[in-house]
């Protein structure tokens, strides 16, 4: 009985000593792993040989290099990704940006630039989702429309010109300038240099009813006017320019 008591007590003390052996084990891989890749992490093992950038078009090639030269002169898990990211963000130009590292040597980024779709009073840009940058000048698109107005009034300016864009399409007309005045007064100015005073109620019933009289009142004498007054209730009126 009492010999049958001492082996049950010495196999639980093998069994015991077995667990801990394997935590012992267990332990000292990953303590090992660890360090080896703190090592891999803190060293230039694997440099960076090549990286690709795509997507980019007003963003200056040059500049992007040059920043992007110090994060990217490291070893191949070295590298934070992240930290590209982020600093391709802060370019005015870029909306996104997406960085991957593909074994052994390449970092592969892709940039999605913002889409312009109007020089906003004369100094910044307006993207097409209503957000205002501002980038080197010499970047800006020449042939972008001048949208001029109060700070915060952007997105409803971008929605009033779509719709009076769509009006005027059948005269085969563009708007060159599109401005609220600080009284809330709408105008505009045409590719073909008249300007056109709307006012600042009923501006899409004016325009319809501007485009649907301007082929009998002006026609081909557009280059004889010098601007049109739609603030009227019953009718519009015409500045002819000087003889």
């Amino acid at each position: 009985m009492i010999i049958s008591q001492v082996r049950k007590c010495y196999q639980g003390f093998r069994f015991s000593w077995k667990s801990v052996t394997y935590l012992v084990c267990l332990a000292v891989l990953f303590f090992f792993s660890s360090y080896i890749f703190n090592q891999l992490k803190t060293t230039q093992y694997f440099p960076i040989k090549e990286v690709k950038i795509a997507g980019i078009q007003h963003v200056s090639h040059d500049e992007v290099q040059h920043v992007l030269m110090p994060l990217v002169n490291k070893g191949f898990f070295s590298v934070s990704v992240e930290h590209i990211r982020e600093t391709l963000n802060q370019f005015p130009w870029v909306a996104d940006a997406s960085v991957r590292r593909v074994w052994p040597n390449q970092i592969i980024i892709q940039v999605s630039e913002k889409l312009p779709f109007a020089l906003w009073n004369n100094e910044k840009l307006l993207s097409t989702s209503g957000q205002l940058f501002t980038p080197s000048r010499n970047t800006f698109p020449t042939d972008l429309p001048e949208l001029a107005g109060p700070e915060g009034s952007q997105l409803q300016m971008m929605d009033n010109y779509s719709k009076i864009s769509r009006l005027i399409a059948p005269l085969h007309f563009k708007m060159t300038r599109f401005e609220l005045s600080p009284a809330h007064v709408w105008s505009l100015t045409l590719n073909n240099g008249i300007k056109v005073n709307i006012g600042h109620k009923d501006i899409l019933t004016r325009v319809s009813d501007f485009v649907k009289v301007y082929p009998k009142i002006i026609g081909n004498r557009a280059s004889e006017v010098s601007s049109i007054d739609l603030r009227y209730s019953n009718g519009l009126a015409v500045r002819w320019k000087a003889a």
